[in-house]
């Protein structure tokens, strides 16, 4: 009787594990970042990233929207960057995108960069390339670049999906 008895209850924990809703959770962190950005010059990045995780036994994914500035000490140039990037498994690389505007106080340029990169824990390592379609003269930055950064989170929420 007691085998019995046992029987069903895992396989009542079994029809309860399986159901998606009752173990999908989303958490949400929000917190600053700070990065270093190394191509044709050393660039200087602080802004802000907001992601959403999902936390669930099966494919959870993850992405994340952030804004910055930037400065460019060789250059003499302020940027400012707003992205996202995309990671569609535990351990996968990540796929984005940002939106980028450069100025050297007199002009100011708009550009895009496709992104692939690898995040694990507080650092975040990605390259991709800056496309600028109209380029300020004489001024040389980055298009080609490598960037690492600390994220650190400041506010984290969860929901349940």
């Amino acid at each position: 009787m007691k085998y019995l008895i046992l029987i069903w209850a895992f396989s009542f924990w079994n029809y309860y594990a399986q159901k998606e809703n009752h173990f999908n959770f989303k958490k949400i962190q929000t917190g600053p970042y700070f990065g270093l950005q190394q191509g044709r010059n050393l660039v200087v990045e602080l802004g802000a990233e907001r992601r959403m995780k999902e936390i669930k036994f099966k494919s959870p994914n993850s992405f994340a929207l952030n804004a910055g500035i930037n400065y460019d000490y060789r250059s003499r140039i302020l940027g400012a960057d707003a992205g996202f990037w995309f990671r569609p498994n535990r351990i996968g690389f990540t796929f984005g995108a940002a939106g980028a505007v450069r100025s050297n106080f007199n002009d100011a340029m708009i550009g895009f960069a496709p992104i692939l990169g690898y995040k694990i824990w507080l650092l975040h390592a990605f390259a991709g390339y800056y496309y600028y379609p109209k380029p300020l003269q004489s001024t040389m930055t980055n298009q080609l670049f490598v960037s690492l950064r600390l994220v650190l989170t400041q506010n984290s929420k969860w929901k349940n999906q």
